[in-house]
């Protein structure tokens, strides 16, 4: 349940940030996009983004429909890879998202399980969220400052 909650929120964030952008676009101003509730929607999108790619990263290398992805050789028999020892390390490390697969520690054939795009887009969503975050409480200043004066 709490999972669908997430993922409403995030696509909910994601269209309505699109919907701005377009107004905006439209517009050929930044008005509709400089608000404290639009930053704060990028920010929960970027979060959203780097969640999953997060999540993405840590469960690689334990996906049972492709049994020949499994690095480990500890599960059932059924998705057994007889190919892979049974004595693979598996060295898991947080930030960066890593899991390396190696016979010993040290092994010049260990692998990376990690596609190389996670890291990128978990660092890049953070950053970007941190960013619109903080943007967030001057959106009003930076509006007023780029509206024309009317006269």
């Amino acid at each position: 349940m709490i999972v669908y909650l997430v993922l409403s929120a995030g696509l909910g964030c994601a269209a309505a940030v699109g919907v701005r952008i377009a107004a905006a676009v439209r517009m050929r101003s930044a008005a509709p996009v400089l608000r404290a509730g639009v930053c704060v929607m990028v920010a929960g999108t970027a979060l959203f983004c780097a969640g999953l790619a997060f999540l993405s990263g840590h469960t690689t290398g334990f996906d049972p429909t492709d049994p020949w992805s499994l690095c480990n050789g500890r599960v059932s028999r059924m998705f057994r890879d007889p190919s892979v020892p049974e004595n693979r390390l598996v060295t898991r490390s947080v930030l960066p998202v890593s899991v390396v697969c190696e016979g010993y520690p040290g092994d010049p054939d260990a692998t990376e399980q990690v596609p190389g795009w996670v890291n990128p887009v978990v660092f890049a969503g953070g950053g970007l969220a941190l960013g619109s975050a903080a943007l967030a409480p001057f959106a009003g200043v930076l509006r007023r400052r780029l509206e024309p004066v009317p006269g």
